[in-house]
């Protein structure tokens, strides 16, 4: 318990007082994803969830070595950084964890226009919490990309995830009828 601690205060003390706001803005997301795992996710459907995250990641791993490498995006204030360059809670799990309750809870058979707006409404929503912390702490910083750029890219995560999401849980019927349709 004791080793414990002191991990926390090591963690929590970082090198200046202004990286203790950031520092515990990165513990509340921890907090708040898990929370929201459990709340959010229903039992049944905690192995649909756990893909989504894994999917997400996948995808925000590829766009964002490529954007971190070429100094598009940069994080500051970061947990382990003498090892990588990328913001390890925010990109790999906090924003996951987000994806996974907007496709868990997200209604199948809604009109399309319900659809798009559920879409934007949680796009909006995740890209005004990343431009807070964009402008207000030093997690992340932007070096061309406006708001309404994150807005785009945060909607090509989600959209991607979510189409390969759709296409590895689509109805088991249909493979059937598609092996019978190459026969």
């Amino acid at each position: 318990m004791k080793n414990t601690l002191l991990i926390i205060v090591a963690f929590l003390k970082g090198d200046s007082k202004n990286m203790l706001i950031e520092r515990l803005i990165l513990v509340a997301m921890w907090l708040f994803g898990f929370v929201g795992l459990i709340l959010f996710i229903p039992r049944k459907e905690r192995r649909k969830g756990f893909l989504s995250l894994l999917m997400f990641q996948t995808f925000v791993w590829l766009c964002d070595m490529f954007a971190f490498q070429y100094n598009l995006m940069s994080a500051p204030v970061r947990e382990f950084p003498k090892a990588t360059d990328l913001p390890l809670t925010i990109d790999y799990f906090f924003y996951p964890v987000l994806f996974s309750i907007f496709y868990i809870n997200k209604k199948v058979n809604r009109s399309l226009s319900s659809k798009i707006t559920y879409f934007c409404v949680w796009i909006s929503g995740v890209s005004i919490f990343d431009n807070v912390i964009e402008r207000y702490t030093d997690l992340l910083k932007y070096k061309i990309s406006p708001w309404y750029g994150m807005w785009i890219y945060i909607g090509f995560l989600f959209f991607v995830s979510q189409f390969c999401c759709n296409w590895f849980y689509k109805d088991r019927s249909l493979f059937q009828v598609e092996r019978l349709e190459t026969k």
